[in-house]
């Protein structure tokens, strides 16, 4: 877990801070949504096309994926995850997918690389395509 936490962390690192500066001057919190896929090839074009230009996509390797997203809704990230799980299995009937996201105002609020890969972690360890939101 280790390896693939620092592979994340520093995927992201640059770009959450962006996000971080903009979550605080609006008072929006930010999400880092952690896709994990098996059995697809590389889902970047399907995850982009379904995610507003305002939205960062990251691979990580060849099996996790980031997405860094405002929440300007309380539900913002419910929508998210559930309209990308529905494209997903739409397009990769056969794969394997979990996911996991957390919401923080500041970086310093809690590690949320942390946070998102537990949870992503969890949803793996399910019997079936799930997605995991325990902030």
């Amino acid at each position: 877990m280790s390896y693939i936490y620092a592979t994340i962390k520093k995927g992201v690192a640059e770009e959450a801070k962006q996000f971080e500066c903009i979550s605080q001057r609006y008072g929006l919190p930010f999400c880092l949504l952690l896709i994990y896929v098996d059995g697809a090839g590389d889902i970047s074009e399907v995850v982009t096309s379904n995610t507003r230009c305002a939205d960062k996509f990251i691979k990580i390797d060849e099996h996790y994926y980031a997405l860094l997203f405002f929440a300007n809704r309380a539900d913002s990230y419910v929508t998210v995850t559930n309209k990308l799980m529905f494209v997903l299995e739409k397009h990769y009937p056969t794969a394997k997918i979990a996911m996991g996201v957390a919401c923080k105002y500041r970086l310093e609020d809690g590690d949320i690389v942390s946070k998102a890969l537990q949870n992503v972690l969890r949803a793996q360890d399910a019997s079936m395509n799930t997605i995991i939101d325990e902030f």
